[in-house]
């Protein structure tokens, strides 16, 4: 019937008149895609079996993007017409091609469609056809016939700004691939809005990663928490992503990681091989897939906040698991776990060991500090004159590392100067070292309901829905805009594309050490639990009190 991913969602969904393009432009086109990793389904058959209408009703109510194909015979056709009547109708994003039919005759300003659809007066959905057909056309598309394509390709393309020599079916398809992955593109990676300081680190990890270069190259980025590892690495992907056939940024492995590596297994195979539809059984079962399926693909994987050797054995652990060209960026806080002892780094970063090249992250200077803190503190790149000295002595008590400067620059933003020097007298009794210390000055100015909302993103899955947090918070009473903006205000959470919670590791540590200190022997008299374990340890033996107000979702259903 049609031929695609089993079981799998689509991305794309191809509409086409077989007998006009099946064998020619249509199947250039589909293997084009799934060559590409593209999940993509098309009809193969002209005249669809009853039972099998749904499945394509599905297939196109599933898919991102759909393609409609015109050729001349496409409004000779019901099921192309029914098909595209369902994608206007579902209001899908359509990428329309002009095949051998030109956007006039699918205006309906030639007899080509016209006299088609003259065949299906007597069908009862020749009006929605036909409002479809109109409808679709106002999109830009792209145009191929076989006497007129490239200069046909040459009108759309400098709609779009594009210079085109000379292009032919299999260019065609490229440029019309290259479109689709760009709307499919993986997410960037949500960064700062405020990056300082990272330009040279970037340049050190260009030239470390060498895109260039053949062979598998692994690149550590370590140093302590707050220090800005996760941000340069979603800098570089962001950067790097369009250079590779497939690519995976795995945040939070040292929290992920708590519900089995084959959990994230699942995930780097699903970001690496979208049409990949076996389960995985195990972590073996997982290292034995990849191995198996990627080593002809080259890859950007980034694993963020590794804490195991066995996390990086269980998703990159040999370069001949991936294609020559491959880039691997791992950030830890150990440098230890990539196999590289401290002692073994000489002074300076970029030290190379094998394969493996590290860079550390150490504190900014002292002007990237000032300018960083100025612009969370006083929304500008340079302290006023007045508070000049005040805001040195902060920087100098709580280092010259970006969470600490964001999180605290934002708690002092609007604070009357006496405030000012009261906190920096508390921050002097903090080390350096002791980030959870220093973050809690921040947390101890929060209002009740917003300290509770604090605590219960702390505990909460990472990446949680926005919609379904507000969902909870309101049904304890609480106002969730108001704390929300709060938090965000003062460097503690990012919303994501309006739709996901992001909070630093750091944080995340904070709240859950704060929740401990509620009682430290036993963990059914805490207020939220977070590890699965122990949430199962409450449910099986009803040991839990009514302070429990907080568990985390219960991944292994089946226990």
């Amino acid at each position: 019937m049609g031929s695609g991913i089993p079981g799998a969602d689509y991305q794309v969904f191809l509409s086409f008149r077989g007998p006009d393009t099946r064998q020619g432009f249509a199947d250039c086109l589909y293997h084009a895609m799934f060559d590409a990793g593209v999940r993509v389904f098309r009809d193969n058959e002209e005249i669809c079996p009853g039972e099998k209408i749904m499945e394509i009703l599905r297939a196109i109510n599933n898919s991102i993007i759909c393609i409609p194909i015109f050729s001349k015979g496409y409004a000779s056709s019901k099921w192309c017409l029914r098909e595209l009547s369902e994608m206007v109708e579902k209001k899908k994003k359509i990428m329309p091609v002009f095949y051998d039919a030109t956007p006039d005759d699918v205006k309906l300003k030639t007899h080509v469609y016209r006299d088609a659809l003259r065949g299906h007066e007597k069908e009862n959905d020749k009006e929605k056809w036909e409002k479809a057909i109109k409808e679709v056309v106002e999109i830009c598309g792209w145009e191929s016939s076989n006497g007129e394509e490239e200069k046909a390709l040459k009108e759309v393309v400098k709609i779009k700004g594009w210079e085109v020599q000379r292009t032919g079916y299999a260019e065609l398809c490229k440029k019309i691939v290259k479109e689709v992955l760009a709307k499919l593109k993986v997410k960037d990676r949500i960064v700062t809005d405020h990056l300082v300081g990272m330009d040279e680190h970037v340049e050190s990890m260009l030239k470390y990663l060498d895109i260039q270069a053949h062979g598998v190259r692994y690149v550590g980025i370590y140093g302590i928490g707050g220090s800005g590892k996760t941000t340069l690495a979603k800098t570089l992907f962001n950067q790097l992503v369009a250079q590779f056939e497939a690519c995976s940024f795995l945040a939070d492995i040292r929290e992920s990681s708590k519900h089995g590596l084959e959990h994230v297994q699942r995930r780097l195979i699903c970001d690496l091989l979208p049409k990949h539809s076996r389960a995985i059984s195990d972590t073996n079962d997982g290292i034995k897939v990849l191995k198996e399926t990627c080593r002809n693909k080259k890859v950007l994987i980034v694993l963020d906040d590794v804490d195991k050797k066995e996390q990086i054995e269980s998703l990159a652990g040999s370069s001949g698991w991936y294609s020559s060209g491959s880039r691997i960026i791992i950030t830890t806080r150990d440098i230890s776990v990539l196999g590289v002892e401290q002692e073994q780094l000489k002074e300076g970063s970029g030290k190379k060991s094998a394969e493996l090249w590290t860079l550390e992250m150490t504190e900014m200077n002292f002007e990237q500090a000032l300018q960083l803190f100025s612009s969370h503190a006083f929304k500008m790149d340079y302290p006023p004159i007045d508070f000049l000295d005040v805001a040195k002595g902060v920087i100098s008590v709580i280092g010259r590392f970006p969470l600490a400067l964001e999180v605290i620059g934002s708690h002092l933003y609007g604070k009357q100067k006496e405030v000012w020097e009261d906190n920096r007298s508390m921050l002097a009794r903090i080390p350096h070292s002791n980030i959870h210390g220093t973050l809690m000055i921040s947390y101890e100015a929060l209002n009740f309901r917003t300290k509770q909302i604090f605590l219960d993103i702390a505990c909460l899955p990472t990446n949680i829905s926005l919609k379904n947090a507000f969902y909870m918070w309101k049904s304890c009473g609480f106002h969730p805009e108001i704390g929300m903006k709060e938090l965000v205000s003062k460097s503690i959470i990012k919303v994501m594309d309006d739709t996901e919670l992001w909070m630093h590791d750091h944080l995340i540590d904070l709240g859950r050490e704060i929740i401990c200190m509620e009682n430290i022997t036993d963990f059914g008299e805490r207020s939220r639990l977070w590890d699965q374990e122990e949430a199962w340890d409450i449910l099986k033996g009803k040991e839990g009190t009514a302070k429990i107000e907080v568990l985390p979702p219960l991944l292994n259903s089946a226990r």
